[in-house]
């Protein structure tokens, strides 16, 4: 099972001090880069940001179409790592098909 996560379920289960949930339930989660980056670049965060590095089963992915990811976030106003996520779960879906 592939499995790819936005930016507020890890934080959702970091506060809970749940994020172990995530890799007990599925093992490895991918993660686009943008979400990566929302999740360890904000100084205010840096005890949050070494829990997400320290964390091997949150694997940080490449998207490879980022033109869909322009047009996604200029149609729908969602942020980068959103529209990572989604263009990502798309490719995901069709490689299987």
């Amino acid at each position: 099972m592939i499995v790819i996560s936005d930016t507020t379920p890890v934080i959702s289960l970091m506060k809970a001090n749940h994020l172990d949930l995530l890799q007990k339930l599925y093992g490895n989660v991918l993660i686009p880069n943008a979400v990566y980056r929302e999740l360890t670049e904000n100084p205010i965060y840096s005890e949050e940001a070494e829990i997400i590095r320290m964390c091997d089963f949150l694997r940080k992915t490449d998207v490879e179409n980022i033109q869909s990811v322009h047009i996604l976030r200029s149609v729908t106003g969602l942020d980068v790592g959103e529209s990572e996520a989604l263009v990502m779960y798309d490719a995901c879906k069709w490689d299987k098909t």
